[in-house]
């Protein structure tokens, strides 16, 4: 039985060969829906609240300290969430309003 390393190598040296640019592969991811949109923004918010409330809730009945922590939390919170959803959103419009000249300087970036 040959070597699975050099079979691979052997392989990998084809592939390298049909395609050498990688002209396969495509140039741009494919933009998400509005909808998947409208639903990973709710879930980035109510997902920031949900742990924000459960840390204040547990760290108040550790120290007993009835809604300090829940209050600073919940507030943490919904500042996390609105940033979340804001680098979201932004991300969505990204290129959209400024044409084709920009998108390698996107690309480039890695956002």
């Amino acid at each position: 039985m040959p070597d699975e390393s050099t079979d691979l190598q052997r392989r990998i040296a084809e592939a390298r060969r049909r395609d050498p640019a990688g002209a396969g592969r495509p140039a741009r991811s494919v933009k998400p829906s509005g909808y998947g949109m409208a639903v990973r923004m709710a879930v980035e918010l109510v997902a920031a609240l949900g742990v924000s409330v459960f840390l204040g809730l547990w760290i108040d009945g550790e120290l007993g300290t009835a809604p300090l922590f829940l209050i600073v939390f919940l507030v943490m919170g919904m500042g996390a969430g609105f940033i979340n959803v804001v680098r979201a959103a932004g991300s969505l419009n990204r290129g959209s309003l400024r044409g084709p000249a920009n998108d390698k300087e996107d690309r480039t970036r890695g956002d």
